[in-house]
């Protein structure tokens, strides 16, 4: 706490008064006697402390001159109260022009300064009739009656409490603190109305404990309140700007078993060794579940001692100077024991320290994370052997930029599977010694999911695999062209990847799609291409058809200008695709693919295939195989633009075989009578609700009975739709399990009361439903009603 400031702390009906001249508890009666309007100190005459040096028992106001009575509202001038301002004045003064300044003529204070205002209020305070207790023992239901001081010699005991950390130093710096059994300190809110809590209690927000503001003379006595072995403070998190939080540090001894958290960070430059001591292991930590150093504070590291079977959930190490690690870069490798570690990030500078550091035999790394933008000295970590520089057990490994080049030094457990290997860089200079190196010559062993982004793209071919290695994902992002400048003049399918069930291709990265080497018994559970600018696939377009070898794919998406690519794919002829879609929104994302042959472009078996936007012009190009039995056939067209190709196709000339599910949506029921159907389909549901006349109309001006549908399970049409039904025709032997027709509208269904009764033929039927006015048209279907009670299993 600086000097000369007051710190007021409420808890309930109790403040807390840390000021110059002492540390009070008042009732909230006794505290609310002293109020502060526009800045000013103002009280009650009567409540004024007789005891100062102004010499005189009587008070006037310096600007009225008239004597001021027991029950009249005043602001002392200054701190010795030599004169005051009424109420009624300091109205008149508020409101004047003349802004000059009214201050006491003894004292020569400037009236309106925060500061000294302050130093008023804590005089008044200082001053009021109080008693001194030798022993408090704080608890949550803590009262007091009238206004107490607090000495430095006052005992104050802190037992199986929660408390505000800010009243925590505060009572630190001012009292003899015990602490008894357990406490915990939380982050100091002032929207809380209290600063004291049952044990257990937790604010869930990151504690900071402060002392950067505590004047010398307070931080020596913290100091002296602290040198009891058995101190302790918990959860650690401990964040200063100046040297003398250091103190701390040899006190650490945990009390919460389930929040053990330390966080040191020096802004300043010099950490001496007054404060850190002497000699490494000096300063015994206790259990520790999270750890986290920066900059300057990184000096204490070697001080710290942890105990032999100490697991940590989290380490952080972050020094943004050489200066930072000097020491610790003397120490030798492996000699910084720092037990189990869950998750280790290690930022800047610090990552040079990794082979300092001594990892428990059996430890299992959650989460390795290296970072920096710092050229690493090449006598360093650089010069060490290749598979060196050894990491355990390792689940995730996160590099990023010159972290990148450490890759080749590591060595993890030999037959372990990596979750997930991350490399980022955004500098070509972060891989200047790691490209130099021979392809399938740094060692990754098995990993689950690669993700590569920026320049680190480009060191796919110098990653070597595990032979049995099978790739959950492999995740490429290059968002600028010059990332892939190294890859792009490798042969194509040159950089072998083995088996990956998920290919994600981002940006420019999907140029290198025809570098890639897959794996002959590959089956790749999906992949994802979408190219939003022409140059991220213009490379691809003068390969030669089916010339880029995916192999088997059950979930192929191509998107905007990554549609033009696929003749050049090349699957494996017995595919099964579960799921193959194509979507674009404008018309040249499939310029390209219009040029090839109808039936051409081979997708073999398909279980569900859509098509949105412009992609629907595409449907005539595919070639599907003729023994396919597909699960749904989903066509989304919004503008009549989308069908512009298929509008001049004839009828029944494009293929699509078997359909289980028909899903046609927006225009696109416009080119129903273009689809070709297999003879013999048994479509599960045939579901066509059209609010709009207009999507219907080309339909409208076909034959009668033209369209074939086949066999149909269900077959619902509603609104608009109802007036196709002539035009479809059934398969003679089929049996519908439910024909629903509805519609609101007469016009609808006025074109078929004109047929003869019995026209429009149906068959078999469990279950028919007409809601609307389409019960007018009853008489118009041919068709038979079925038992209910005999074979609806069937149609379940």
């Amino acid at each position: 706490m600086e000097p000369g400031t007051t710190k007021t702390l409420k808890h309930k009906k109790m403040f807390f008064v840390f000021a110059r001249k002492g540390t009070f508890l008042f009732p909230e009666r006794e505290y609310n006697l002293i109020n502060q309007e526009e800045g000013y100190v103002c009280l009650k005459r009567k409540h004024l402390p007789e005891e100062t040096d102004r010499g005189a028992e009587r008070l006037i106001c310096i600007v009225c001159h008239v004597e001021t009575q027991l029950e009249d509202f005043v602001s002392p001038l200054c701190r010795q109260m030599h004169f005051v301002l009424c109420r009624e004045c300091m109205e008149y003064l508020k409101g004047r022009t003349d802004k000059r300044e009214v201050f006491c003529p003894y004292c020569k204070e400037k009236k309106n300064d925060k500061a000294y205002q302050e130093e008023i209020r804590a005089v008044l305070f200082s001053l009021m009739p109080r008693q001194t207790l030798p022993r408090l023992e704080l608890r949550p239901d803590t009262e007091v009656k009238t206004v107490t001081r607090l000495a430095q010699e006052t005992r104050v005991v802190l037992s199986n409490i929660t408390v505000s950390d800010t009243l925590f130093f505060c009572l630190m710096s001012r009292t003899a603190v015990e602490i008894k059994n357990a406490i915990s300190l939380f982050d100091h809110d002032i929207t809380l109305d209290w600063c004291l809590g049952g044990p257990g209690w937790e604010a869930g927000r990151r504690t900071k404990i402060c002392v950067c503001e505590c004047s010398k003379e307070e931080a020596e006595w913290i100091h002296a309140n602290t040198t009891d072995s058995g101190m302790s403070i918990s959860p650690w998190k401990v964040r200063g700007n100046e040297n003398e939080i250091c103190v701390f540090l040899r006190f650490w001894a945990c009390l919460d078993e389930n929040n053990r958290n330390v966080f040191v960070c020096f802004p300043g430059k010099h950490a001496t060794k007054e404060i850190l001591g002497e000699g490494n292991n000096s300063l015994w930590t206790g259990k520790v579940e999270s750890l986290k150093l920066k900059n300057s504070a990184t000096k204490i590291f070697p001080k710290l001692r942890f105990p032999g079977e100490n697991e940590m959930e989290e380490l952080g190490l972050d020094a943004d100077c050489s200066e930072h690690i000097t020491e610790i870069l003397e120490e030798d490798n492996n000699s910084l024991w720092v037990g189990k570690v869950k998750k280790m990030e290690l930022c800047g500078h610090a990552v040079e320290i990794l082979p300092k550091l001594g990892i428990h035999q059996e430890n299992v790394l959650e989460e390795l994370a290296l970072d920096t933008e710092h050229f690493l000295n090449a006598t360093g970590i650089l010069g060490m052997e290749n598979n060196s520089l050894w990491v355990g057990r390792v689940k995730r490994l996160v590099l990023k930029n010159h972290a990148v080049e450490i890759l080749p030094k590591l060595r993890t457990h030999g037959e372990d599977v990596m979750e997930e290997l991350v490399l980022d860089a955004d500098n070509a200079e972060h891989l200047a010694e790691i490209l130099k190196t021979e392809t399938n010559s740094v060692w990754a062993g098995r990993v689950k999911r690669l993700e590569l982004r920026g320049y680190a793209v480009q060191i796919l071919p110098k990653l070597k695999f595990h032979e049995e290695n099978e790739m959950e994902e492999l995740d490429l992002d290059a968002d600028e062209a010059e990332y892939l400048t190294e890859m792009l003049r490798t042969k194509n399918s040159s950089i072998l990847v083995g088996k990956v069930k998920k290919l994600n291709l981002r940006h420019y990265a999907m140029k290198i799609l025809p570098k890639l080497k897959f794996h002959k018994e590959s089956a790749m559970e999906e992949l994802v291409l979408n190219a939003k600018h022409f140059g991220e696939t213009a490379g691809i377009y003068k390969k030669k058809n089916k010339g880029i070898w995916i192999g088997k794919v059950k979930r192929l998406e191509l998107g905007g200008w990554a549609i033009g690519i696929l003749p050049k794919l090349r699957v494996h002829e017995e595919n099964e695709m579960e799921e193959f879609g194509l979507w674009a929104d404008s018309p040249g994302y499939i310029t390209r693919v219009l040029k090839e042959e109808n039936n051409s472009v081979w997708v073999g078996k398909v279980e569900r295939l859509k098509l949105r936007g412009y992609a629907v012009q595409i449907l005539p190009k595919l070639r599907i195989h003729e023994e396919n039995v597909m699960e749904e056939l989903e066509l989304d067209a919004k503008r009549t633009e989308h069908l512009a190709k298929i509008h001049k196709t004839e009828n029944n000339s494009i293929w699509v075989g078997r359909v289980k599910r028909l899903d046609l949506r927006g225009y696109m029921l416009e080119i129903l009578p273009k689809l070709r159907i297999h003879e013999e389909n048994v479509m599960e549901e045939f579901n066509l609700h059209v609010l709009n006349p207009a999507l219907i109309s080309e339909l409208l001006k076909v034959v009668n009975k033209s369209i074939w549908l086949g066999k149909v399970k269900k077959l619902r049409l509603a609104g608009s739709a109802v007036e196709i039904l002539p035009k479809l025709r059934l398969h003679e032997e089929n049996v519908m399990g439910e024909l629903v027709l509805s519609t609101d509208r007469a016009v609808y269904i006025a074109g078929m009361l004109g047929m003869e009764n019995k026209g429009i033929w149906i068959g078999k039927v469990w279950k028919i439903s007409l809601e609307g006015y389409a019960k007018e048209i009853e008489d118009k279907l041919d068709f038979t009603l079925m038992d209910s009670h005999i074979g609806k299993d069937v149609f379940e």
